[in-house]
């Protein structure tokens, strides 16, 4: 049993002691006592009902998103609704976790085809889907999302994934992102990977979910900070100036990955240092579309890790030297 459903089975508990102390009182005082517990019945036949399966869903997943809105308010959504929804969740897991593998890879990895999450559960008013990272399918909990026949390195990543995107919801404010992200984020490449897909993540309002809160297996119990369109522009603002400079310099690499819409890449094979997370201003939204698998030159300032090793940089001077001569591609 699980921390989340430990949780309930507790409140469960209480409320059949108030069960047993009614009916002795009842009984006490001559009155029936199958007349004093029917409210209390009520209450437990709603926890169970209305936590419970929650509560065991979160236990046995790797990350649990509820939405909230209009569009889901009906107690079947649309399938275009649902289908939106999912694969909005799935990309940006798939985004984050190729660059947590990326970022830290030392050759190259294989990465699977596709990644669901699967729809566990639906109530009126919302849309719960629930994704848990399993490296064989037969590990796996009934009604989950599987990754079969997954490297090592990638099935890490996909689960540091998960877990930094649950984590990161938990430092947005409506006035700002607080300092403890850093603490749970300690690498800058890793927290504005993870900033920039909570950032498409969060409702615009416009699709008719309003709200999105995210459970992870590293908070058992602790409430989730929801995403709103007031955390929309929060983080949108955090993704425009992202880098806490902590030095500057000029580094070489092979570009890998790409995300044009947020204007990220990733050289990787970096002297000394490995791969480096690069943002770039929309004055090269040309040249960063004929960049990729090529060799290029960067130039800026950078934040580094706790161990000084440059992990993000931003992009002042950009250069193309010429395409590696490796076969192949990387994640």
């Amino acid at each position: 049993m699980g921390a989340w459903t430990e949780t309930v089975e507790a409140k469960a508990r209480i409320i059949h002691g108030q069960i047993s102390a009614a009916r002795a009182l009842a009984e006490r005082n001559g009155y029936d006592p199958d007349k004093v517990d029917g409210p209390y019945l009520e209450l437990l036949g709603q926890l169970y009902r209305d936590e419970y399966l929650f509560a065991e869903l979160v236990d046995n997943s790797d990350l649990v998103a509820h939405f909230e809105g209009p569009a889901v308010a009906a107690k079947v959504p649309t399938i275009s609704i649902v289908t939106s929804m999912c694969t909005a969740l799935r990309e940006q897991i798939r985004r984050v976790a190729m660059s947590i593998a990326g970022l830290e890879a030392k050759k190259r990895l294989t990465w699977p085809t596709e990644l669901d999450p699967h729809l566990s559960g639906m109530a009126p008013g919302s849309l719960v889907v629930g994704v848990s990272v399993q490296a064989e399918e037969s590990d796996a909990q009934e009604g989950q999302a599987t990754l079969p026949d997954v490297s090592g390195p990638v099935l890490e990543a996909v689960r540091n994934a998960v877990k930094s995107i649950a984590i990161v919801t938990q430092h947005v404010h409506d006035d700002g992102i607080d300092e403890g992200i850093n603490e749970d984020c300690p690498d800058p490449a890793v927290r504005d990977t993870v900033v920039v897909a909570a950032s498409q993540l969060a409702p615009t309002g416009r699709r008719g979910i309003d709200r999105l809160s995210l459970y992870g297996q590293d908070a058992p119990g602790r409430a989730a900070v929801p995403l709103t369109r007031k955390s929309r522009k929060v983080l949108k603002g955090e993704v425009r100036k992202p880098v806490r400079a902590t030095g500057s310099g000029r580094f070489r690499g092979v570009v890998r990955a790409i995300d044009l819409d947020a204007r990220r890449f990733e050289i990787r094979s970096v002297d000394d240092i490995g791969a480096i997370r690069c943002i770039y201003g929309s004055d090269r939204d040309a040249l960063a579309k004929e960049i990729l698998d090529k060799v290029v030159t960067v130039a800026g300032e950078y934040e580094a890790q706790p161990d000084q090793r440059p992990r993000l940089i931003q992009v002042s001077t950009m250069k193309v030297v010429d395409a590696p001569r490796v076969s192949g591609s990387l994640l």
